[in-house]
């Protein structure tokens, strides 16, 4: 029995992956009729509710929430939180594995939605978390491709293939990018245009997981008498998608990139990652919503004491905000919204005002989801056709290597949740 769910700010369900035992198990807690079904989410969310509230109450009150339950029967229910949506899971796993698959869920989630999570609104994103969800275990353990082809001097010519084709592709205004050829999961060679910053391991594993959802599809659709490239369901047009890398002292992601996935031979991947040149402001933007979420719960609890070095966080981490979107010569209207904002919050909890902390914190988070915005811009147009070809051409003397590589280093086995 398994049940991956997130609640929003108000405990609606907002995204749900569960087994038939789990609907079972959530039947018998349920007074129906026999033609009556609880698979909606509205139901869910009902018999939920008393546990989501609890966990809530922990946080705003006492600040002290839930990690796990463990129940007699030995299920347990992990639970993690951020910008105020609760993630849980609900199975018979041990609970380190649970928290462990709570955490590559919560950072999946970042690496798609970025600090929107209600874009999980959409059937699009979660029929992409889901795919994701399905591929994280995919795969082999070993730590890299080099490790495993190094000798044949594949490594070296499809460095050179990314290094050769890194001329034709014409990425608009957006002068930082990386180029990268999988073979199965594994990366074989990474091209990165000069000044573009470093990616980080945790990236290369969330890249890793687009690769293993992308290749399964088009293995099943290959099957089928599908054609190459086909497009996959959860991306755009041109298999692309508006991701988000680690970033920032807490490494987690909030760097907008675009993506750009493109099969050279089954299981070979060509990646391309653009960098939308919206780093800093992701980060700062994260932090000030971080910040925000505790003040408010600070107002909550009535802590006062706190709430002056909290105000002075916050107006620290909003100028690194308004200091990054002039930088990227954002609207100017909205870094004076941001300031206006910080000026009426801190008054209205220093001196009696008719506006209410609350109502002036509701505000600036309002003008905060204006910045979020802004992290989602529109994916650029990247024109593949004849860097593919030349690609392939380059890379002819190993690609039935790579394939019978690509095929002994992976695992063709599916999780079985």
């Amino acid at each position: 029995m398994k049940a991956i769910l997130i609640f929003d700010s108000v405990n609606d369900l907002l995204y749900s992956k569960w087994d038939e035992k789990f609907l079972s198990r959530m039947k018998s807690f349920y007074d129906q009729d026999s033609n009556e079904t609880i698979t909606d989410s509205h139901h869910i969310s009902q018999l939920l509710s008393p546990i989501i509230t609890s966990q809530r109450i922990m946080a705003a009150q006492f600040s002290n929430t839930y990690t796990s339950m463990q129940c007699k029967d030995k299920t347990s229910i992990v639970f993690d939180e951020w910008l105020d949506h609760v993630f849980m899971i609900i199975s018979e796993d041990n609970i380190d594995d649970s928290h462990r698959e709570l955490l590559d869920c919560k950072t999946l989630v970042q690496h798609i939605c970025g600090q929107n999570i209600n874009l999980l609104h959409s059937l699009v994103y979660q029929d992409w978390l889901t795919v994701l969800l399905d591929s994280r275990l995919k795969g082999d353990s070993i730590p890299g491709a080099s490790g495993v082809i190094g000798e044949s001097g594949a490594t070296i010519a499809a460095l050179n293939a990314l290094k050769t084709i890194s001329k034709e592709l014409k990425t608009a205004s957006h002068q930082h990018y990386h180029l990268m050829l999988f073979v199965g999961d594994k990366i074989l060679a990474l091209y990165s245009s000069r000044g573009s910053d470093d990616l980080m391991p945790p990236d290369l594993i969330l890249l890793s997981t687009q690769c293993i959802a992308a290749q399964e599809y088009w293995n099943d659709l290959d099957q089928l008498g599908g054609t190459q490239n086909a497009r996959l369901p959860w991306l755009s047009e041109q298999n692309s998608a508006i991701v988000n890398m680690c970033a920032g002292n807490s490494g987690s992601p909030c760097a907008p990139h675009s993506l750009h996935l493109v099969e050279v031979a089954p299981r070979i991947l060509f990646v391309a990652l653009i960098d939308m040149d919206l780093r800093e402001v992701g980060i700062a933007a994260q932090l000030s919503s971080q910040i925000l979420m505790n003040l408010r719960k600070i107002l909550l609890q009535r802590n006062l004491e706190l709430l002056p070095n909290s105000l002075d966080t916050l107006e620290a981490a909003l100028k690194k905000t308004t200091d990054a979107l002039r930088k990227n010569k954002a609207n100017s209207t909205l870094c004076a919204r941001l300031t206006s904002r910080m000026l009426e919050l801190r008054k209205s909890c220093t001196t009696t005002t008719p506006l209410t902390p609350e109502t002036t914190a509701t505000a600036m988070h309002t003008a905060l989801e204006a910045v979020i915005e802004l992290l989602k811009p529109d994916i650029p147009s990247l024109r593949t056709e004849q860097p593919l070809k030349d690609l392939k051409t380059l890379l002819a003397p190993y690609i039935e290597f790579l394939q019978v590589k690509a095929k002994r280093y992976f695992s063709l086995g599916s999780y079985p949740f």
